[in-house]
């Protein structure tokens, strides 16, 4: 947009007829400066913008990178911990199995030594009451023996 300037009469006296044609130089060379400003400026933005556009995009790959990085090591931990996990839960259960395995053993050898106790004991019971079988069946084999001997010196004692 062309800006329109009034030269000072002395100016204006000093150029004579020259003095429109002055003005119009004046005109198109401050239009044409302020166009080289306005590019030179827009051309020192572009540049600025690029430096910081690229900036950003280096802090964006770094913190890509970053979070990338960081998963991966998530991930990482995650499966060590899981395989952690089912290593103590292995153990565990073989534990487990191995104490109760124990435990029926021992279970079974106890019952085993009840058994064999309760046995001996059956026998000592059942020779006990065949030593006793024995005397009563002496006994009563001397009483019968001795009832009619006994029985005869009472009635020659007692007539």
């Amino acid at each position: 947009m062309p800006h329109f300037i009034k030269l000072p009469e002395e100016v204006a006296a000093v150029f004579g007829d020259a003095a429109p044609k002055f003005v119009d130089f004046l005109a198109t060379t401050f239009s044409i400066q302020g166009d080289e400003v306005a590019h030179m400026s827009a051309i020192s933005f572009e540049r600025t913008l690029e430096k910081e556009t690229s900036s950003i995009r280096l802090e964006i790959a770094e913190l890509r990178t970053d979070t990338q990085t960081a998963i991966a090591e998530l991930r990482t931990d995650t499966q060590t911990a899981i395989a952690d996990l089912r290593t103590e839960t292995m153990t565990a259960i073989a534990d487990l199995r191995t104490d109760t395995q124990t435990a029926i053993t021992d279970l079974r050898s106890e019952m085993k030594a009840d058994f064999s106790d309760m046995q001996k004991q059956i026998s000592g019971i059942h020779r006990d009451i065949s030593a006793q079988t024995k005397w009563i069946l002496v006994g009563l084999a001397a009483a019968v023996t001795l009832y009619p001997i006994v029985t005869r010196l009472v009635s020659r004692l007692f007539p």
